[in-house]
């Protein structure tokens, strides 16, 4: 298995940067830039879409799994392949949604009925090889479309959405293994690796985002992996540990444009991240800080992995608590700084 884990991750990482290397030209050629605008947090007009290479290293990853799976159990590793393939399938689709919005050819409203229904088809899939009910169908597909938009929400700065998939992954991919789910285990580490091949192209003056075709894919990869382990019996807490600050900054900016009474459908640059961002701080560090926040999260879910929702793990998850303070309030704080320093200087 460790031996497999490897490769799957490498195989993942390097397909995902020669795709980029082909992939980005042809985006540049054919006017898929980002334009920089009044509310964007970029300076220089780059590529967009760079999810398709993300894309590309996960699917030959998964495809590398799924091979591999038959070739060591023969016939009985078929029933085996329908969980990577449904991953790939959901993952795409959503991708393809995300890409007619890079291109400019769907409109909002048709992008959030393709995604509810992408969802809800996904979760009665998931309820038929399960015990869940008619509720869970309808929770999972709540889930679904609010993940895969609160990522696309969040990728705003070089390297963010990026670092934030490897952590994500990665502990999806710590977490399966623990419970024994190597299957879904192999499906995270192709996500993480793709994000680490993606990763380069990304930081400093990024040469490529992710794109609309990115974050909905990465966000349906991960719905369908915090899903699958769900239904695993893995304690909800734990799930949701390198996902708390993207629903947190999501949902935090949407109530307070909503009691200033502003209109939450149009573009704004009020996310904690990008204030964080326009107080001071560089992409690359605001970026690091938030990678690094999710990381203490995920470490603070270990006990509840371990000995599972009891009352000797709940204390570790009031900790989250002050994590999230932190980060809702740095922008403040440096704001505040930077204003002292102004006025002594």
């Amino acid at each position: 298995m460790a031996l497999q884990s490897l490769v799957i991750l490498v195989v993942a990482a390097v397909v995902t940067v020669l795709s980029a290397l082909i992939a980005f030209p042809l985006l540049r050629r054919a006017g898929v830039v980002d334009v920089p605008s009044h509310r964007s947090s970029h300076t220089l007009s780059t590529v967009r879409g760079g999810g398709i290479a993300i894309g590309c290293g996960i699917t030959v990853a998964t495809i590398l799994a799924m091979v591999w799976t038959v070739s060591e159990d023969g016939v009985f590793g078929l029933g085996g392949i329908l969980l990577p393939v449904g991953f790939l399938v959901l993952t795409w689709c959503y991708s393809a949604i995300g890409m007619s919005d890079d291109l400019d050819s769907l409109r909002p409203a048709g992008r959030l009925i393709g995604q509810v229904i992408l969802a809800l088809l996904f979760s009665a899939i998931i309820a038929m090889f399960s015990t869940q009910g008619i509720a869970h169908v309808i929770a999972f597909a709540v889930i679904g479309v609010t993940t895969v938009n609160a990522v696309n929400f969040v990728d705003g700065l070089n390297g963010y959405v990026t670092e934030w998939t490897i952590v994500t992954a990665g502990w999806f991919a710590f977490v399966s293994s623990w419970v024994g789910e190597n299957d879904i285990a192999l499906l995270a580490l192709a996500l993480a690796g793709a994000a680490v091949g993606f990763l380069p192209f990304n930081l400093g003056r990024a040469k490529a985002f992710l794109g609309d075709t990115g974050s909905y894919g990465i966000g349906a990869a991960v719905f369908a992996l915090a899903v699958w382990l769900f239904v695993q019996g893995v304690p909800i807490v734990v799930i949701i540990a390198p996902m708390i600050f993207v629903f947190f900054d999501v949902g935090l900016t949407l109530v307070l444009r909503l009691f200033r009474g502003e209109n939450i459908l149009l573009p704004h640059r009020e996310h904690i991240y990008q204030r964080i961002q326009q107080a001071g701080w560089p992409h690359s560090s605001v970026s690091l800080f938030h990678a690094a926040l999710s990381v203490l999260a995920c470490i603070m879910a270990v006990p509840t992995l371990i000995s599972g929702n009891t009352a000797t793990t709940y204390p570790a998850h009031v900790f989250w608590v002050g994590l999230l303070a932190l980060y809702a309030l740095l922008p403040l704080w440096l704001r505040r700084r930077a204003l002292k320093e102004a006025t002594t200087a």
